[in-house]
């Protein structure tokens, strides 16, 4: 998760989501990328689908032979993220900070059918929690105009309540 959190660090320093996430299969580190759906010209690049993505085809060889594929997020993953992280075989998604509006790891598995119950990943939450959430808060705090400010407020409001 250090790794995931220097990743968001960068993130914040370029304006971004401060997002990290990290690869790691059977206990090595294979990739790490942050968020950049503010400062590049896709809304889909978050940290997580970018990092997944990018390593698909290892994913796809390595889960199949039955390796233990983790992805580490500094912020709970958004249902797009989420969604790709489940057809990607994962066995764990470990995140640091709740996202209180968009995450989406609370989703009932029993309501999926077969298919997808099959491909669910283990997941937790809260692994240094703190820093990720302070980084989350200061960003929302930060130099953003009044109208993002005002626009991402309830956002920015939630963030604070289920990081304390």
């Amino acid at each position: 998760m250090r790794v995931a959190l220097e990743e968001a660090g960068q993130a914040f320093e370029r304006g971004d989501f401060p997002v990290g996430a990290v690869l790691v299969i059977d206990g090595k580190l294979i990739d790490k990328c942050n968020n950049d759906s503010l400062s590049s010209s896709k809304w889909i690049s978050h940290a997580e689908t970018t990092l997944l993505n990018r390593n698909s085809a290892l994913i796809k060889e390595k889960s199949s032979n039955g390796a233990n594929v983790e992805l580490y997020a500094t912020l709970e993953p958004c249902l797009m993220c989420f969604g790709v992280a489940v057809h990607h075989r994962l066995s764990r998604i470990i995140y640091a900070c709740p996202d209180p509006n968009a995450g989406s790891t609370h989703i009932n598995p029993s309501s999926m059918k077969e298919v997808y119950l099959n491909m669910w990943p283990k997941i937790s939450g809260g692994l240094m929690k703190e820093k990720s959430c302070e980084m989350m808060i200061d960003f929302f705090n930060g130099g953003k105009s009044e109208k993002w400010k005002q626009r991402n407020a309830s956002l920015f409001e939630n963030m604070q309540k289920d990081c304390k």
